[in-house]
């Protein structure tokens, strides 16, 4: 709990049995639900989260192995946001590279500018691979020239936000795609009440699960796909 509001850590999880013990155990204490949920995994992940649902009361453990284009991302996401029911909700991976430990001082912030959505931006970051950073760089841009929004960080995987918000925010992306998704959704339905904080990326904990080049151009189209069904006047998955 932060001051007097309950807060919900929802993580997606694919093949994290390496660390996830010890990721688990160092969450902090003012996480009141910890929901991981585990989509596709292939290594003893599931086993080890159930039971470390058995010795930590705030751990939920789930599975869902839907996928999109071959990705449950989204639909992990989404699964675990349905389980929660603490006033904040923190979406973050569960492979320890965002810092939730910086929870409070974002949810301050949030307060103090009447925030009820923030994405938390990783650039300017020069630690992070280039090949990253450019093509996140070229998604800001498209995003800037079909939607007039400028954004730092079209792809953050760390968003912090009220629960009761959810239904706003319509997502329907199963795979990599809920991540603009999300943030071109909260942006549209609460326009001043959404902005982006900074924050500072960790070293991962076990290995990528995506092909940059293949997420990147699936995401290229995605942005103008859904642009084009907002400007024909369609009723937008968004």
């Amino acid at each position: 709990m932060i001051n007097g509001k309950t807060v919900a850590l929802v993580m997606p999880c694919r093949n994290e049995s390496g660390h996830l013990a010890q990721f688990i155990s160092d969450i902090p204490d003012f996480f009141d639900e910890i929901i991981c949920v585990s989509n596709k995994s292939t290594d003893d992940t599931v086993a080890i989260g159930q039971q470390l649902a058995t010795q930590h009361p705030r751990l939920k453990f789930m599975e869902d192995n839907r996928v999109a284009n071959g990705i449950g991302y989204g639909y992990a996401h989404m699964t675990g946001m349905k389980a929660a029911s603490s006033d904040y909700i923190v979406c973050a991976d569960s492979d320890g590279t965002y810092p939730v430990e910086d929870t409070p001082s974002l949810l301050q912030t949030m307060n103090q500018r009447h925030l009820r959505f923030v994405s938390c931006s990783r650039y300017p970051d020069k630690q992070i691979p280039i090949k990253l950073q450019l093509g996140v760089k070229i998604l800001n841009l498209e995003i800037a020239v079909l939607y007039g929004f400028i954004i730092h960080d079209s792809l953050s995987g760390m968003w912090i936000f009220e629960r009761e918000i959810i239904p706003q925010l319509r997502l329907t992306e199963g795979d990599w795609n809920l991540s603009p998704q999300i943030k071109l959704n909260a942006r549209r339905a609460l326009k001043s009440q959404f902005a982006e904080l900074k924050i500072v990326q960790k070293i991962r904990q076990g290995e990528t699960k995506q092909n940059y080049f293949d997420t990147g151009f699936r995401h290229l189209c995605w942005i103008a796909k859904n642009r084009f069904v907002q400007r024909r006047g369609v009723q937008s998955p968004d």
